[in-house]
C-alpha cells in the first residue's frame, strides 16, 4: 500500500521516537505490533506497515519531548500537532524545509508525527479517551492497550476526509479484530465500524487485497466480521 522506503524511514525514526522516556506509540504503527505475531503464523509474511508515526505523551511529558524530537530534526508542520522530516531520494538524507521547496515533489518523502495527549494542550491533539489508556510493551515499544487503540481508530475511521487514510483505518481494525490474539471489548464505536466496513464493497475488498492478499477473499472479510457482532 504503501512505498517500501517510506515505511523503512518511518521504522527507523520510530524505533528512535520509542526510546524516549515519555513516549506511548498509538495509530498504525501499533497496530503493526500487536498483530504482526499472528499475521506470520496465518500468511508467513509481514504485515501492513505505517508511514506515519502517531505518539501520546502525557502533558507533563510534552516540552522535553518536543525538545527530543527537534534533535532528531522534527519541525512544526501544517497542523500544531504535527511534525516533519523530509527526506530527499535523490540526496539520500533528511533535508530542511527550505531545501525541500526547491526540490520536485516526486523526490520527497515526508515523515510525520502526530503528538496526542489526554490533557488540554497547545502542543498536541487533545483525546479525552487517553486519560484512561493503559500502556503494554510489545518488542520492548511501548503502546496504547488494544482497547484504547480500536477506539482511537473508529474515531479516526469515521473522521477521514482522504479516501486512502480511510482504507488503511479499515485494513486496521480488521487486521486488531483478527490477528492481534488480544482480549477486546466490542463497543458500539467498534460495532458501527463494522457494519460500514460490511456495508461498503469497496472497504471489504481493500482488505481481502491487502491484507489477507487475496482480492477474491472478499466473503471472509465479510463473514468474519459479521461473526463478531
Amino acid at each position: 500500500m504503501y512505498d517500501i522506503l517510506e515505511t523503512d524511514l518511518s521504522f527507523k525514526y520510530l524505533s528512535k521516537v520509542s526510546k524516549f522516556e515519555n513516549a506511548v506509540i498509538a495509530g498504525g504503527w501499533a497496530v503493526y505490533f500487536y498483530i504482526k505475531e499472528g499475521y506470520r503464523r496465518a500468511f508467513g509474511l509481514d504485515c501492513l506497515k505505517s508511514r506515519d508515526i502517531d505518539v501520546f505523551v502525557k502533558s507533563k511529558g510534552l516540552p522535553e519531548f518536543i525538545k527530543e524530537i527537534a534533535k532528531l530534526k522534527f519541525n512544526p508542520s501544517a497542523y500544531f500537532f504535527r511534525y516533519e522530516l523530509i527526506y530527499s531520494r535523490t540526496k539520500n538524507k533528511i533535508i530542511r524545509q527550505e531545501e525541500a521547496k526547491k526540490s520536485p515533489i516526486y523526490d520527497l518523502i515526508y515523515v510525520f508525527l502526530d503528538l496526542f495527549t489526554g490533557m488540554n494542550s497547545e502542543k498536541a491533539w487533545y483525546i479525552p479517551i487517553l486519560n484512561k489508556t493503559k500502556v503494554e510493551v510489545i518488542d520492548r515499544i511501548k503502546v496504547v492497550d488494544i482497547n484504547t487503540l480500536l477506539e482511537l481508530k473508529c474515531f479516526s475511521f469515521f473522521e477521514r476526509e482522504k479516501l486512502d487514510k480511510e482504507l488503511k483505518d479499515a485494513c486496521d481494525i480488521y487486521a486488531l479484530l483478527i490477528y492481534s490474539n488480544r482480549k477486546y471489548k466490542i463497543s458500539k464505536n467498534i460495532k458501527e465500524a463494522i457494519k460500514k466496513i460490511i456495508n461498503r464493497r469497496d472497504l471489504s475488498e481493500f482488505i481481502s487485497e491487502h491484507v489477507l492478499r487475496d482480492v477474491t477473499k472478499v466473503n471472509i472479510v465479510i463473514s468474519s466480521l459479521k461473526s463478531l457482532i
